[in-house]
């Protein structure tokens, strides 16, 4: 009886959480996906051409309103032009989100809209030298080679209660002083990326195989935007180049993955760093003249970098053939 008593005791204690910690998330907890994201609904977007836009912070529109995001611009240019097309631009950015991240959320916040277009956009977080302390984790999650600990961790994560009880002992630790705070950066040698080559692979492969098992799916492979010597400047001169260094081999991963499973390449990279050399007077004009397409920190875009993203995505979605006016007319 006693046993029968503790078990419903611990039931009914996890169950009142998992009540309370739904009822407060949402002033709890930053939110991660736009709100203008979080507002769609089903019956918003059933009978549109519905696009994906998939990524990390670029996507998201760091620091940026949901107006001068890629997305949000991508949906403006694909009104002003094809006028006659009723489309829904999805933004499913997530700041600081690796591809493992992203193969993780992929059914929620990408199949579940059933998209007729992808546009995938990770690396940025993948080859970032300054790993999290739950990245390695997520990544042999996802190859499933997780630790008999973690593998136990990771069931009892379906617990509020004993996340609840688990967070509370851990900042009770740190208070005095028996647990090190998680650190961004490995101790260990060098910096490491937060996800190896081989783990940016698979997730990789694992996102262009289920996107392309929905069915009939346009899909985009987006390179990485360049970075400036802003980003990292803490590092000093040669970690700087290690991590400009990983981030070339990271892009070619992207780019092999393309051309390997006969993916659509989106080489945002390239087009970026030669902006300068291939726009046309009209394109110039677009982005409001020379305005800098990376912003301060040397990683994220601004508005100007956004509209070239919005602008290039909107190109190749052209030439991969838009839907005519059947059966998204616009009503």
């Amino acid at each position: 009886m006693l046993i029968v008593f503790v078990l419903v005791l611990l039931i009914t204690a996890d169950l009142s959480l998992r009540v309370y910690h739904q009822r407060t998330a949402r002033a709890r907890l930053p939110a991660v996906l736009r709100a203008e994201t979080r507002a769609i609904t089903w019956e918003n977007i059933r009978d549109k051409y519905r696009v994906v836009c998939f990524g990390d912070s670029i996507t998201f529109g760091e620091d940026l309103p949901y107006e001068q995001s890629f997305p949000a611009v991508l949906a403006d240019l694909l009104r002003q032009r094809h006028i006659d097309l009723d489309v829904a631009v999805i933004n499913v950015g997530i700041g600081g989100h690796t591809s493992v991240q992203g193969l993780a959320r992929l059914q929620r916040d990408v199949l579940w809209y059933k998209p007729h277009a992808v546009i995938v956009a990770f690396g940025l977080n993948d080859g970032n030298l300054g790993y999290w302390p739950l990245d390695p984790v997520r990544e042999r999650q996802m190859c499933g080679a997780l630790y008999l600990w973690e593998r136990t961790d990771s069931l009892l994560r379906h617990s509020h209660l004993y996340l609840t009880l688990r967070g509370r002992i851990r900042r009770l630790l740190r208070r005095f002083g028996w647990l090190e705070r998680p650190i961004e950066i490995s101790t260990e040698g060098e910096p490491q990326p937060r996800v190896s080559r081989e783990g940016l692979k698979m997730a990789q492969e694992c996102l262009v195989a289920r996107i392309q098992q929905n069915g009939n799916t346009t899909l985009f492979l987006a390179t990485m935007t360049p970075v400036t010597e802003a980003f990292h400047a803490d590092l000093g001169p040669a970690l700087q180049q290690r991590q400009r260094a990983i981030y070339d081999e990271y892009n070619r991963v992207i780019r092999d993955t393309a051309t390997r499973d006969e993916t659509h390449l989106l080489d945002l990279h390239e087009i970026l760093k030669n902006h300068a050399q291939t726009e046309t007077p009209s394109l110039r004009q677009e982005r409001n003249g020379h305005a800098p397409l990376l912003a301060e920190d040397g990683v994220h875009l601004t508005p100007a970098g956004e509209q070239l993203v919005a602008i290039s995505v909107l190109q190749a979605l052209e030439e991969t053939g838009l839907p005519g006016s059947a059966p998204y007319r616009r009503r």
